[in-house]
């Protein structure tokens, strides 16, 4: 799945556990906050969620949605400002490429998943969580 980020001899994902995650620091707080404000919005969009905030050593994903018979699994990322290029801008090859680990081993604990159709999709929010203006970007791995 999406070589160009990586070598699949790389990294040996069936060795890694899955867990959840839990917010901590304040930080973590208002990244959840923005997470169930980007839940909220999918799922008006029509999608449903599957499962959240799963993790593994070399990764994370935020929110496993299903858009029809795809599954989606959504990283969120938020930023109060525009500065340095904003919330769009902070999604890094290194971060997707920690995001497709962390799926590669979601269909190893859950092989149920293996045989559907799925995407990466990233939602973006800008600005003061009580106002943030969402932009969704389908399948930025594809």
């Amino acid at each position: 799945m999406l070589g160009w980020l990586r070598k699949k001899s790389e990294i040996k994902t069936e060795e890694l556990p899955l867990r959840r995650y839990t917010p901590q620091a304040a930080r973590q707080r208002d990244g959840a906050r923005a997470e169930m404000l980007a839940k909220a919005y999918l799922i008006e969009q029509g999608l449903t969620l599957v499962d959240a905030n799963v993790a593994c050593t070399r990764g994370e994903i935020d929110l496993v949605m299903k858009d029809g018979r795809t599954l989606v699994f959504v990283e969120v990322r938020w930023r109060k400002t525009a500065a340095y290029g904003g919330a769009v801008a902070s999604i890094t090859p290194s971060k997707l490429k920690k995001l497709l680990t962390a799926c590669e081993v979601f269909f190893q604990h859950y092989p149920v998943w293996r045989s559907s159709p799925c995407r990466v999709d990233v939602v973006a929010l800008q600005g003061s969580l009580d106002q943030a203006q969402i932009e969704w970007l389908k399948n930025v791995t594809g």
